[in-house]
């Protein structure tokens, strides 16, 4: 599947540019984690692929954040996305990641 990122603070933790964030650069255990999240995600082709994943724990979340799917970056924390089609006749589907969470706040 693509990855996109929706904020830009998704794209320096990626990156390892976590000086300008404060709550990832005392959490490196935190950054590993969510780089190979992403890392993983990169080479799923779908999301049905992605449900067999069972460690990513992918679910599709309801109430407020309906239309948002998730998938675990650790027990703490989980990796927020859309699941968008490129516009393309090949129905690639897109993953926009659009935040990280802790579970359960």
């Amino acid at each position: 599947m693509e990855i996109r990122f929706g904020k830009q603070y998704l794209v320096d933790v990626y990156e390892g540019n976590v000086h300008r964030h404060k709550e990832f650069k005392s959490n490196p255990s935190l950054v590993r984690q969510y780089v190979k999240t992403v890392q993983r995600l990169r080479v799923i082709e779908s999301t049905e692929e992605l449900k067999q994943h069972r460690a990513l724990n992918f679910e599709k979340l309801k109430g407020d954040l309906k239309g948002i799917c998730s998938v675990r970056i650790n027990k703490q924390y989980r990796l927020l996305f859309q699941v968008v089609e490129d516009g393309t006749s090949t129905k690639l589907e897109v993953l926009e990641l659009e935040d990280i969470s802790k579970h359960y706040e």
